[in-house]
């Protein structure tokens, strides 16, 4: 190859290279490329009622992905496995003091302040103790779920009144009512919080340089302990849309939605070692993977093969993360 052959070749690969930096892109891409395999599979995949289901759930779990994102973000080795059993429990909690005659708006207030203090348990054990994060909340995980079933020896809790279904059930202009109350405002709450206040400043230090950020007076261990804290918040406010959407308090309500929180994180481009990312790309990251886990529903994948799918999407982010943010 001459000379003017290859310098476009390698300049072509660099614009190309430098387009695929730009996350949202890369993000609206795959949006359609996964819409468009699952219109194949699925003839039901193209009617409103699929774009509603998909917003629908994206809220429980766009919530999850948040508070996992925080945690990624705030560096140290920082993941947080236990996000999905935080649910489980805080719902199961709310569901015992629903039937215990408490009242429903302020057991689920409750529910979600329980919850905050399972992520500060969290934040307790890997910021106090110093135990690895990835087996704090890997033991945690283990833990609340397990209580969850063991309290409620696997049935599920009902007796909700019909009038908290409109947390879970109801919709504005087609656009379900826990994406508006909750999942909107908590991602403008955070990514504010993250772009414009010192608290957002230490955060990004304390993941991307942890010794200056001593250096400069930022309490470390306390910004953690804040972020797995919030992680468990965002959890309980999981728990109570999900409750309000089933009007029930299933102990496995949470299951599995660990793999897709962090998932969410890698995928919208928050750098596995802290430091780095966007909570509009976890934004975005959320709707591509609940469209993804949407139609292979519809297309009746079996459930085992719909987690080796995100599975699989997982790897190819932190390979993604790999090849376009740490080899620059």
């Amino acid at each position: 190859m001459s000379a003017a052959p290859l310098a476009l070749a390698m300049r072509a690969a660099r614009d190309f290279r430098g387009l695929l930096q730009h996350r949202l892109i890369v993000l609206g891409v795959l949006w359609v490329v996964i819409a468009g395999v699952n219109a194949r599979l699925s003839p039901y995949f193209l009617q409103w009622n699929t774009v509603t289901g998909v917003l629908q759930f994206s809220s429980v779990i766009g919530l999850l992905g948040l508070g996992e994102s925080l945690v990624v973000l705030g560096g140290g080795g920082g993941i947080d496995l236990s996000v999905g059993a935080m649910l489980s429990f805080a719902a199961v909690m709310i569901g015992f003091m629903v039937r215990a005659g408490i009242p429903v708006w302020g057991a689920a207030a409750a529910g979600v302040g329980f919850s905050a203090g399972l992520g500060a348990v969290n934040g307790l054990l890997v910021t106090g103790i110093g135990i690895p994060p990835l087996v704090a909340t890997l033991a945690t995980l283990y833990a609340y779920s397990g209580v969850a079933v063991a309290l409620t020896q696997g049935v599920p809790i009902a007796g909700f009144p019909a009038a908290f279904g409109i947390l879970g059930q109801m919709d504005v202009l087609g656009i379900p009512l826990q994406v508006l109350l909750f999942l909107l405002p908590a991602y403008i709450v955070f990514h504010t919080a993250l772009s414009y206040t010192p608290f957002g400043r230490h955060v990004y230090l304390v993941g991307d340089n942890e010794a200056a950020a001593r250096l400069v007076g930022v309490r470390v261990g306390r910004v953690r302990l804040m972020l797995y804290t919030v992680s468990g918040l965002l959890a309980g406010v999981g728990a109570v849309i999900m409750n309000s959407w089933l009007l029930t308090a299933r102990p496995d309500a949470g299951a599995g939605t660990e793999l897709m929180a962090i998932t969410i994180a890698v995928l919208g481009g928050f750098n596995i070692f802290g430091g780095e990312g966007s909570l509009t790309g976890a934004l975005a990251a959320t709707i591509v993977i609940v469209t993804l886990q949407n139609g292979l529903q519809l297309a009746n994948i079996n459930p085992v093969w719909q987690l080796g799918f995100i599975g699989i999407l997982l790897i190819v982010s932190v390979a993604l993360n790999q090849l376009l943010v740490y080899h620059k």
